[in-house]
């Protein structure tokens, strides 16, 4: 399993099944990659792309339509004409034929299939690094923007339709967005423990697993956390006993 501090939301266009279950699996090692869109076919992967603004898209070089192969690079120029922010293509194909159109295309990478772990390991690491440090976020809070810096964020919790982000200096912001759109727009050191919060794990100071509830550095509240979430609870407690996880910055105390 493979740790970072950032989220990356990604689709997909195959109208090949196997290929599409082949690539899920392979970046299920990836917890902070996150499919947002599935897509069988052209009018599919716009719809989806423009409604997810996603960081990634793989998409198969040729799909299936009927009993007729259509090239899928014509998805990649109608995204630029309507997107100012623009994801990165990575092209998969069974043989390098369409490698000079995917240059000519633009496209950020190209992977052969049958997928493996190293050839898609090296396409995501190449991404990773031209992308900027996640170090604050813009809200939309009553009729003006915000910018939070990351770190300043303690919990958020869910009201109605609502976001209350509580911060270390003990003030809280409102955002006019719902708790499951900062799943993908926050980093990972961010986890949803409930469905009405989550917290920045580096500022959890104790986990109390038989009452359900964790405490966290900056304020009194004890939050709690879903039995059915108990399982994260454990793999937050395990990244900090094993130290894969480098963003924390003290000790978790366990009950």
């Amino acid at each position: 399993m493979v740790y970072s501090s950032k989220k990356y939301r990604y689709v997909i266009v195959d109208s090949q099944l196997d290929a599409i279950n082949d690539l899920q699996q392979l970046l299920g090692e990836y917890t902070n990659y996150v499919c947002v869109g599935v897509a069988r076919n052209k009018d599919e992967a716009i719809n989806i792309i423009l409604d997810q603004l996603p960081h990634l898209v793989f998409f198969d070089t040729e799909l299936v339509d009927g009993i007729v192969k259509k090239s899928s690079f014509c998805i990649i120029p109608e995204v630029y004409q309507l997107l100012h922010s623009l994801p990165k293509f990575i092209a998969m194909s069974s043989s390098t034929l369409h490698s000079y159109e995917a240059i000519k295309s633009g496209v950020f990478d190209y992977i052969l299939k049958p997928l493996n772990y190293y050839d898609l390991k090296k396409a995501l690491l190449r991404f990773e690094n031209i992308q900027p440090d996640i170090s604050s976020i813009c809200i939309k809070s009553f009729t003006e923007f915000k910018f939070l810096q990351v770190n300043d964020i303690v919990y958020l919790k869910a009201d109605n339709n609502t976001t209350d982000f509580f911060l270390k200096d003990g003030s809280m912001v409102t955002s006019y967005k719902t708790l499951k759109n900062f799943e993908t727009e926050l980093p990972n050191i961010f986890a949803r423990i409930h469905k009405s919060y989550m917290v920045n794990i580096n500022y959890i100071n104790k986990i109390h697993f038989s009452k359900f509830h964790c405490s966290l550095k900056y304020t009194k509240t004890l939050i709690p956390f879903s039995k059915s979430l108990k399982s994260k609870m454990t793999e937050i407690k395990d990244l900090w006993m094993n130290g894969t996880f480098e963003g924390f910055e003290q000790q978790i105390n366990l009950i």
